[in-house]
């Protein structure tokens, strides 16, 4: 552990590694088999503990502009908002000490769950042997196995992502009909279990309200996206909300220079991308890559951890105010 911990601190010398995690259900998930579940996240954040001096983001994001970073400095970031963090995640971050910052869309609170768990819900709860997706501009999916429902999923999330957000919706409704369930029932997150984790001293940010590809909104419904969104979680948690989360978060594809300006108008202090790489005192506040590990073994994650390193991410030229 010594030699592995000294080898990344000869290439983690001033650069910060934003961790990113997702849904870390209670047990593995056969339809979500690249999530982590709650047992492989707790040993990770073991291996993370021992490695990194784990900072919150925004202690983090002032050192790297100050240079000041300590040594092997990591963040570890949450996105889009599921019941399971409150006792999950949240219960096992600080069970190890360790501060977070949960990203947040807000849409689920009114009634509008995130359109990859609509789709989740449809696929998990269809009792269909065949699931008519023909409306949808694909082929019928078969149903019958959990290997059918996993590779299901994730045609239609393949399908869905970059689809107009109207359009999207349009199609969500339609098989929800088909498969019989509403996304009244599909589980989401809600202004308690937001409020909780908050309360516990984790950092709350931004991640739009209905997590659309900004890059697909018009000028306004992205502003909106941006800007509402924090306006409703600082209302909900009685405090100020600084980050931001871009959707997807692929510079260039999924966001432009115009976004980042609309972040920083919003009154945004630093967001984070999707990107591959670490942050270093030359990387814009705005534009903070992130990295998901997903090991299985030590020394896997070891040789993971330096490759994101050597990872170059894209930076877009942002515009001037």
């Amino acid at each position: 552990m010594n030699l592995m911990r000294d080898a990344l601190r000869i290439v983690a010398h001033g650069k910060l590694s934003v961790f990113l995690f997702h849904k870390v259900p209670p047990l593995a998930d056969p339809l979500l088999s690249g999530d982590l579940d709650e047992a492989q996240f707790s040993r990770l954040l073991d291996f993370i503990k021992e490695t990194f001096n784990v900072l919150p983001l925004g202690d983090a994001v002032q050192a790297l502009e100050a240079n000041a970073l300590p040594p092997l400095s990591a963040a570890l970031t949450f996105d889009d908002g599921y019941p399971e963090w409150r006792h999950g995640a949240a219960r096992v971050l600080e069970e190890k000490s360790l501060p977070a910052t949960f990203f947040i869309t807000t849409g689920q609170f009114f009634g509008s769950p995130m359109w990859n768990e609509r789709l989740a819900h449809i696929v998990r709860t269809c009792a269909q042997p065949m699931l008519n997706t023909t409306a949808t501009r694909l082929p019928s999916l078969p149903m019958q196995t959990a290997k059918d429902k996993a590779k299901a999923l994730q045609a239609l999330e393949f399908h869905f992502k970059y689809l107009p957000p109207v359009i999207r919706d349009e199609f969500l409704e339609q098989l929800e009909m088909q498969a019989g369930v509403s996304s009244s029932s599909v589980p989401a997150m809600c202004v308690d279990d937001l409020v909780a984790i908050s309360n516990r001293g984790f950092e709350i940010g931004a991640h739009t309200l209905e997590h659309p590809i900004l890059g697909l909104c018009d000028a306004d419904r992205a502003r909106e996206e941006i800007g509402q969104t924090r306006e409703i979680l600082e209302g909900l948690i009685n405090k100020p909300v600084t980050s931001f989360a871009y959707p997807n978060g692929h510079p260039g594809v999924d966001f432009s220079p115009h976004h980042i300006q609309m972040v920083k108008q919003a009154g945004y202090r630093y967001a984070v991308t999707t990107q591959w790489g670490v942050a270093d005192s030359k990387t814009s506040p705005y534009q903070i890559p992130r990295f998901t590990p997903w090991g299985p073994s030590r020394p896997k994650m070891a040789l993971q951890l330096i490759r994101n390193f050597y990872s170059r991410p894209e930076h877009l030229k942002e515009m001037t105010a």
